[in-house]
């Protein structure tokens, strides 16, 4: 039985689950998340859930070459429908759009106030803080991890409080600011030039460019003050 090797982005994911949690992993592919928190004794239980049949079997026939049928369960759905049934306590939504990961928090049927949630959206971080900020979830604690690209994690849980950030920090994360992790000056350069090339086309177009360039002083400033003039 061989153990589960996973790539920089999804073993800091692996790293955020606590410790004896009952997981659900929505969009689970292969399952290898689950799989390996099995193998490590991390968690308590789990269910891979996907919506589609064929990544889904995959998961069933991983689960079961490495022995873990007792504590991980399969559920094919959609997003997080039905999922209460396993009353998972941390929830993992990773490797999709920041927006398709705001409509399933939407349409959830579990009780999100005992969940811990790991969110790695691939789009639309910035959209996906905002949703969280305006619908009572507190980020908690953010990573910034580069394999290959520069990925975003935000972890949540729902307390129902209302909070607001600047534009530039739903792009960048309040925590990595804090943090002043150490990919943040190339995540700061990697929204930066997203920016601009939104700005051009919109230059090229003859339409109003003030939302960016006030954007992009935003995260200019945020770059000087965590780090000055040294990167």
């Amino acid at each position: 039985m061989s153990e589960i090797i996973l790539d920089a982005r999804m073993k800091r994911i692996a790293d955020c689950v606590p410790v004896g949690a009952v997981l659900a992993d929505i969009g689970t592919d292969h399952g290898k998340l689950p799989v390996y928190l099995g193998q490590k004794g991390t968690i308590k239980r789990a269910v891979a859930a996907d919506i589609n049949e064929m990544p889904l079997q995959k998961a069933v026939n991983n689960i079961r070459d490495h022995g873990l049928e007792d504590i991980i369960d399969t559920y094919l759905t959609d997003g997080l429908k039905g999922i209460e049934v396993f009353s998972p306590d941390c929830v993992v939504i990773a490797g999709m759009g920041g927006e398709l990961i705001e409509q399933i928090l939407s349409a959830s049927t579990i009780n999100v106030e005992s969940v811990r949630f790991i969110l790695q959206p691939m789009t639309k971080e910035e959209s996906l803080r905002k949703y969280l900020c305006e619908n009572g979830y507190l980020i908690y604690d953010e990573y910034i991890v580069k394999e290959g690209k520069v990925y975003q994690i935000i972890c949540a849980y729902y307390d129902g409080k209302k909070r607001t950030m600047t534009e530039g920090e739903y792009y960048l994360g309040m925590v990595n600011i804090e943090k002043k992790d150490g990919l943040l000056p190339e995540l700061i350069q990697k929204v930066l030039k997203r920016i601009n090339v939104k700005a051009e086309g919109k230059r090229q177009a003859g339409l109003d460019v003030s939302s960016e360039t006030e954007l992009i002083k935003q995260i200019s400033d945020i770059k000087e003050r965590a780090y000055g003039d040294g990167k």
